[in-house]
This record gives structure tokens, C-alpha cells and sequence, in this order.
């Protein structure tokens, strides 16, 4: 993965984890202890923890994008599988929502479906990479595939984007919430 680009991952305050430094320090391989609460003490919080802090979220999407935030960086873990999960919702999302709204399939060569898919991997792919203010809406829509003018995009269309940025928003809200409680717990067994 390219450095510069390495170094915006997960750098959206959209999609900043609470606990996500506690989720992160000891993830990697450890040497194993095997005098864990020898003494009197309290046993020590390690990866395993932390692994099942992620495994306990409530909402399915939700740990696929806890995956992507924790783990979508490294170039040993293959993410393609959270990734899309998290679009199939957020394009699943949009239909609903186009749905509510009577908005049928755009006028261009694509179903409502396809756009869906295009935009939610595109605005998924933005947001993990905090990469909105590096590209016009044209840009945007170029890098992604998304065969469209800018002015049809930003008219009809990119409302749709802000309400997958609120998706991924309220995802956050329930991975924050779950890790907090697991955490919470844990602190209660350990004392």
C-alpha cells in the first residue's frame, strides 16, 4: 500500500473509535504469559480481550467495520470480505432510502442497484481513507467508475452519499457502545 496513503487510513474523525487505542495497543504477536494473576493480582487485560471486545459487537456490519478500522491497514490481514460487507449495507441502505424517497434508477446505463454498490464502495473508500477534500465531486466519480456528471451527481445523488456517511456514523455510535460495555464488564470481573 502506498505510504502517503497508508498514513490517512482510518484518520476520519467520522470514524474514530473510542476505544480504539486501548482496541490497538497489543493487538500484535505477543509472547504468551503464562503467570497471568499469579499473586493476589488482578489478571492482565491482553489481545484476547481486546479480540473478543470486537467478536461481542452486537451488529455483524458493525464488527466488520471495527475489522476495517483496527486491522484494514495491515497488509497480512485480507479485508475484502469486511469491506464488503460494510458496502452491501451501505448500498443496501441507499436503496431503501431511494425507495422512500420515489427515486428510481438514475438516467444513466446503471440500475438503481449498481449505482448503489459504486457509490457505497466509493463513499466507504473516501471515509476510511479520509480522502474527501483531495477530490473535486468529478474526481470522485472518475475514480470510482461512476460514469456521471458532476452537476447530476451533486444534485440528485450525493444526498444519498451524506446518508451513508450517517450510516457509518451510527454504526460507530453501536461499536463505541458495545466495546465501552464490554470494557465496563471487564472491569467489574477484574476488581
Amino acid at each position: 500500500m502506498n505510504k502517503i496513503l497508508s498514513q490517512r487510513f482510518a484518520t476520519s474523525p467520522r470514524l474514530e473509535l473510542q476505544d480504539g487505542d486501548w482496541l490497538q495497543q497489543g493487538m500484535g504477536v505477543k509472547t504468551v504469559k503464562f503467570d497471568i494473576g499469579a499473586g493476589g493480582l488482578p489478571p492482565e487485560v491482553n489481545w484476547e480481550d481486546k479480540a473478543a471486545a470486537i467478536g461481542l459487537i452486537k451488529s455483524r456490519t458493525g464488527r466488520a467495520l471495527a475489522s476495517l478500522l483496527l486491522w484494514g491497514n495491515n497488509d497480512q490481514w485480507e479485508w475484502s470480505e469486511s469491506f464488503d460487507m460494510v458496502v452491501n449495507h451501505l448500498a443496501a441502505n441507499m436503496i431503501k432510502y431511494c425507495v422512500d424517497d420515489g427515486r428510481g434508477a438514475p438516467k444513466s446505463k446503471y440500475t438503481l442497484n449498481e449505482l448503489a454498490y459504486k457509490m457505497a464502495r466509493m463513499t466507504l473508500h473516501f471515509e476510511l481513507y479520509n480522502l474527501w477534500p483531495l477530490y473535486s465531486v468529478e474526481g470522485r466519480l472518475l475514480f470510482s467508475g461512476i460514469n456521471m456528471s458532476a452537476s447530476s451527481y451533486s444534485q440528485i445523488w450525493s444526498k444519498y452519499q451524506e446518508k451513508m456517511l450517517h450510516d457509518l456514523d451510527y454504526l460507530i455510535g453501536f461499536i463505541n457502545q458495545d466495546v465501552d460495555n464490554y470494557r465496563h464488564n471487564l472491569t467489574l470481573a477484574n476488581s
